[in-house]
């Protein structure tokens, strides 16, 4: 092999190594809820190679019962805390808190982005004010909006705008990203695996996009 062409291969490299660097993992992505679209969006999270979170922090502060088939089928122990299976699953990256986020503890978020995912109960208050801390303290919060259907068809748009659940929300101004069915509990169609893996998916993706333009410096 001629001197050029070593100087080439060293200098490809180089390049490679140069890129790889780059993508490193970096931030942190909060996820607010560890049910059955946390937990996924969380495994899904860890397995993201070349440009994923460096950190990923969970809130919730519920434990695994009967109906938790997905955080079993990944090994939870029934009566453990949700978030405590994820510590254990990936302690290096998974930052647990056993506890639902509240107007006392919201300064406990410190992702650059965040994912709004918990259920059960009104939950639009805590949740608005989730999103005006995020807008203050120049997070990025992306929520849901609705997770029924039998047509997992998955809807991304501005909760300001979007038709569906988010509506309830009464957004004042654009900013708040909402991914989902746009269905309601009162349509009568249940919540099925499908609809939570593409849930999952489109979250995973946006909360990439997203931090890619955050932190692209």
């Amino acid at each position: 092999m001629s001197i050029l062409n070593k100087y080439i291969i060293c200098v490809v490299f180089m390049d490679i190594k140069v890129l790889e660097d780059k993508l490193k993992p970096k931030g942190t992505v909060s996820i607010i809820g560890c049910g059955r679209l946390g937990v996924r969006m969380a495994l899904d999270l860890l397995e993201v190679h070349r440009g994923g979170f460096e950190k990923i922090q969970i809130f919730d502060a519920a434990r695994i019962d009967q109906n938790d088939v997905v955080h079993r089928k990944h090994g939870a122990k029934l009566g453990d805390y949700k978030v405590n299976f994820l510590k254990e699953f990936f302690p290096e990256k998974i930052e647990a808190f056993f506890e639902d986020i509240n107007e006392e503890n919201i300064e406990k978020i410190t992702g650059d982005v965040v994912l709004i995912v918990f259920a059960g109960g009104n939950t639009l208050p805590i949740r608005k004010k989730i999103v005006e801390y995020c807008k203050n303290t120049k997070k990025v919060a992306i929520g849901t909006n609705g997770v029924f259907g039998f047509d997992p068809a998955i809807k991304i748009g501005d909760a300001k705008t979007e038709k569906g659940p988010v509506e309830f929300l009464k957004m004042e101004s654009e900013g708040h990203l909402v991914v989902g069915t746009g269905k309601f509990i009162k349509d009568m169609e249940p919540i099925t695996p499908y609809t939570l893996d593409e849930m999952a998916k489109h979250l995973v993706i946006e909360s990439l996009k997203i931090k890619k333009e955050l932190l692209k410096n």
